[in-house]
């Protein structure tokens, strides 16, 4: 009886909500994947593809020597006894390091995209194809900023991928990965679209991956993700991952971004990118309750005679769109600029004072950076500067501890790892550099320094 009771009390209870439950109760057919003599596979696809796709093997000669410090510290009297003096016997040595990564063909004469880790610093760079043929590459222009690079290889009627439109690829797509991992010819995996324009994650200067969950491990950097027609849709770059191994979450350069960038590299041996002269912010919900909308990007400020002063923007300003196209986010608003390309004239649709403008700006290029800095304590002292994609030292103070540590104008920072992250990062810009090491303490990271030809660590 108490059973019957609390069955009619939920039950009233439920209808007393007017809870409305949408339920699908259809009976589905389910049918074998092998009806009709017919076999669902990917085999058709991956026939089309793989000859486009191309092993490469680098090989990177390094000078290493131990940092000013370490000399003195070894030419301590207490050492010497020991050890005999060291500075004089302090000579680089050289090793061999070697890399594995994947190609992708893009012309029949041997034009080939990479990934710019893959290829960065080579003294050789051997590509493999599909027929087991050998070639000797150059490299015809990089950019690290997006991770990319352009080989050439003297081949002739080689099988050219097609390309497909990134901008039209939908989360839940389907899409294979093709590479080359562990060194593993023509490997193959399948998954879907996880997430489209991700940005902020902090592997390139200019991202705007397409997350799929296609295992890509180590040695499918600079292969291809490919939709259901063996198009390209994107260059397989990364993968977020604590232990190296797949987790699942890999990112790819949509093939839009790799476009421009190679076809840059090529005509030009760099790429020289838009720039608006602005600086950006995101619209938060306090915001967004100040100016009224919810959307676009601020601006917080208009640089003197840039191409956003000369457009008429204004500080207070939030830019929605760009082309017509809708902007989210200032990640966005940047990639969307930096790949119009310099010299090129955009719309942009414009919120001021609770109504929409438009309003045309014609892009400059964006220009080599310096920096003096402050903000990081180990580099007090040291101004910097871009040059090649590079971050380089352009002035130490003589009295400051980057002096002491043996820092020299010239000098090109590489890589840093730091306590927090515990892992090597390479740098290409002064942002990154900046974002990696503000708020440490003297000691917390550790430089790899490249001079000349010779290659050492600090610590700063």
């Amino acid at each position: 009886m108490k059973k019957l009771l609390l069955a009619a009390s939920l039950s009233v209870a439920l209808f007393a909500g007017h809870i409305n439950l949408n339920v699908d109760n259809t009976n589905l057919k389910r049918i074998a994947p092998n009806q009709n003599g017919m076999v669902l596979s990917f085999a058709p696809i991956v026939k089309k593809v793989i000859p486009s796709v191309v092993n490469i093997s680098t090989e990177k000669v390094v000078e290493v020597k131990f940092p000013e410090q370490f000399k003195r510290f070894f030419n301590d009297p207490f050492f010497k006894r020991f050890f005999g003096p060291f500075g004089d016997n302090n000579k680089p040595q050289k090793r061999k390091e070697y890399a594995l990564g994947s190609g992708v063909i893009l012309s029949k004469n041997g034009y080939i995209v990479t990934n710019y880790h893959v290829v960065s610093g080579a003294t050789k760079i051997i590509v493999k194809t599909i027929d087991g043929k050998k070639y000797k590459a150059k490299l015809i222009g990089s950019d690290p900023k997006t991770d990319l690079a352009v080989i050439k290889i003297e081949a002739k009627n080689l099988h050219p991928i097609t390309i497909a439109d990134s901008s039209k690829v939908e989360v839940g797509d389907m899409v294979l990965a093709i590479g080359n991992p562990f060194g593993l010819k023509e490997s193959v995996t399948a998954g879907i679209v996880s997430a489209l324009n991700r940005n902020s994650i902090g592997l390139n200067s200019y991202e705007n991956f397409i997350q799929t969950d296609a295992a890509i491990n180590p040695g499918n950097s600079g292969g291809a993700l490919v939709d259901l027609k063996g198009r390209l849709i994107g260059i397989n770059s990364a993968i977020l991952s604590r232990s190296g191994g797949n987790n699942g979450i890999g990112f790819a350069i949509p093939s839009n971004m790799m476009k421009f960038v190679v076809t840059s590299l090529i005509a030009k041996g760099k790429v020289v990118r838009g720039y608006l002269g602005v600086m950006i912010s995101n619209i938060d919900s306090s915001k967004a309750k100040l100016y009224g909308i919810d959307h676009g990007v601020l601006i917080n400020q208009v640089q003197p005679h840039s191409a956003a002063e000369k457009a008429g923007l204004k500080p207070g300003d939030i830019i929605v769109a760009v082309d017509g196209e809708e902007v989210k986010n200032a990640g966005e608003l940047r990639n969307k600029i930096a790949f119009k390309g310099a010299g090129a004239e955009v719309t942009l649709k414009v919120y001021r004072n609770g109504k929409f403008i438009t309003l045309k700006a014609k892009l400059k290029a964006l220009k080599t950076k310096k920096l003096e800095v402050h903000e990081i304590e180990s580099l007090k002292g040291v101004t910097l500067k871009e040059k090649d994609h590079q971050v380089v030292i352009d002035n130490v103070s003589p009295d400051s501890y980057a002096a002491m540590l043996g820092l020299k104008k010239g000098d090109i920072i590489l890589r840093v790892k730091t306590v927090k992250i515990g892992k090597w990062v390479a740098i290409h810009s002064i942002d990154e550099l900046t974002k990696l090491l503000k708020g440490l303490n003297k000691g917390d990271a550790l430089a790899e320094i490249k001079r000349d030809n010779t290659i050492f660590i600090v610590q700063l």
